[in-house]
């Protein structure tokens, strides 16, 4: 067994901390399969057999792996396969497998959620005069109207992976909605749900009223929280508000309108609001330009302007 498990760490590139969790993640099948295969390395439905070797029912294995992250496809005609590695599994496994990696303990979660985070910072470019990825910034205006744009596409609904990962932060959790349904992608693993465009638009207010900021990359949306979203953490690792995730605005804040009521302090997940007495005060040098505290400010003393 030991032997086994070194050969899962060194084919999965999984760390020496999962150790205590490969076989309550993975089927015995997969644990098995995995301990033969090297991360990236291409098979077909014979080799699976064959690495096997025991009458198992491919077809099944190989569905059910896919759908835990295990493997993916390598080509469109989705002939052939390839073993992924513990990162991507464990990102998907959270979302495929919630009812299961929820039963692990709290103090668990946190040390493969602490060690996905880490990861992803890491494979970040460390130049802080480059934005590491196109994940942009919209109030929930511009989120509408993006959706309303593209409502003739297919469009599906799927739960957070960041939250998934890293526990119950008190927001929602299902909250991602993607337009990418190719292969390897959560849809294409059965993980996501249709939904129509309206039912998208009232998910991304029902986040906004939940006090959530909006984000897209690409042909995804997410709905994020600075407690469990990878990029607004590395955001603040990096100290790079307002530059990375890009944004195109930022708020203006009329005082002779404010009633000093604090609800933007509630809201405002960057602390770009303080009320150290009875009078808000304002750094917009932590802005995000994500709008859910000019949303919600009974007054109308919030604005988003351009940047």
């Amino acid at each position: 067994m030991e032997e086994m498990i070194k050969r899962i760490l060194r084919n999965f590139q999984a760390p020496d901390l999962a150790v205590p969790y490969l076989e309550y993640l993975m089927t015995e099948k997969e644990f098995r399969f995995v301990s033969a295969v090297k991360c990236g390395q291409v098979f077909t439905k014979g080799d699976v057999a064959e690495i096997l070797g025991d009458g198992t029912d491919v077809d099944t294995f190989l569905s059910e792996a896919y759908r835990h992250g295990v493997i993916s496809y390598t080509d469109e005609d989705m002939t052939a396969y390839k073993l992924g590695d513990f990162y991507d599994f464990l990102d998907i496994y959270a979302i495929s497998q919630q009812e299961k990696y929820r039963q692990l303990p709290k103090a668990d979660q946190k040390i493969l959620a602490d060690w996905a985070f880490n990861t992803y910072y890491s494979r970040l470019n460390p130049d802080l005069s480059v934005r590491p990825s196109n994940d942009e910034v919209l109030p929930l205006k511009d989120m509408l109207e993006f959706i309303e744009a593209n409502k003739e596409k297919p469009v599906y609904l799927n739960y957070c992976d960041c939250k998934s990962l890293n526990g119950d932060c008190g927001k929602p959790r299902e909250v991602c909605i993607t337009y990418r349904d190719t292969i390897n992608s959560y849809v294409h693993r059965g993980l996501s749900k249709k939904i129509t465009s309206e039912e998208a638009k009232q998910i991304v207010i029902d986040a906004d009223k939940a006090g959530l900021m909006h984000t897209i990359s690409g042909m995804s949306i997410c709905n994020c929280c600075d407690d469990c979203c990878y990029v607004f953490r590395s955001q603040e690792r990096r100290g790079s508000a307002g530059f990375w995730p890009k944004t195109a605005n930022i708020i203006s804040w009329d005082g002779k309108k404010c009633v000093h009521c604090g609800l933007c302090v509630r809201r405002c997940m960057m602390d770009v609001f303080k009320k150290p007495g009875d009078r808000i005060t304002i750094d917009t040098s932590r802005c995000v330009g994500c709008g859910i505290c000019a949303t919600a400010c009974p007054k109308g003393a919030l604005e988003l302007v351009p940047r």
